[in-house]
């Protein structure tokens, strides 16, 4: 969508327009929703985040200084409201504990899938370490773009405010940059051990 369409259905949106309210709904809910996926958030959860910042959104649309940038404020609020969310969820200290389910694993088998999984999580909290330390340009780029389920190039070119041509070249530039970061810090790590 044109940034001065987006700026007119905020404005009529504003002005108590249901059509133009369907119509950023119909445009940037698929954007909200893949937000809320690419922090790796359960249907129920990215349900809630989505609620949110739509109504968010409606209580904000007097207030909203460029409307013509209505897909960045809501990508940025689905992505603040995930994050909110997850701190809540971290919060809950999930125990490893299989003896109440009355199972009886091999002891090898659990050693075997505990180094799997401390490798597998080892890996992942690289992988978003180095993801923190990317610029906001790429960290929200990247964000949109993994999310699930994907966004279109339209919907993601709209929320990032970024012409649908340049959203591959800055991906790979962008991945490139995450893939040095995530191998310096693997280096880092064997150097300490």
């Amino acid at each position: 969508m044109e940034p001065n369409e987006t700026a007119a259905l905020v404005h009529r949106a504003a002005a108590g327009d249901s059509r133009a309210w369907e119509a950023l709904v119909r445009a940037y809910a698929g954007l909200v929703w893949s937000v809320a996926r690419a922090h790796r958030l359960g249907s129920a959860d990215a349900e809630d985040v989505a609620q949110t910042t739509w109504e968010r959104f409606a209580r904000s649309l007097d207030a909203i200084k460029e409307p013509e940038h209505a897909g960045a404020w809501l990508a940025t609020t689905a992505r603040r409201e995930s994050l909110r969310v997850l701190t809540a969820r971290n919060r809950v200290t999930p125990t490893g504990d299989l003896a109440w389910t009355g199972a009886s694993p091999a002891a090898e088998d659990v050693v075997v899938a505990g180094d799997e999984e401390v490798r597998r999580a080892e890996l992942a909290g690289r992988v978003w370490r180095a993801l923190d330390r990317l610029g906001d340009a790429c960290q929200q780029l990247l964000r949109v773009l993994m999310a699930e389920p994907q966004p279109s190039y339209a919907e993601a070119a709209a929320a990032l405010d970024m012409p649908i041509g340049s959203l591959g070249p800055t991906r790979r530039r962008c991945l490139e940059k995450l893939r040095r970061l995530v191998d310096v810090s693997e280096a880092r790590g064997r150097a300490h051990e």
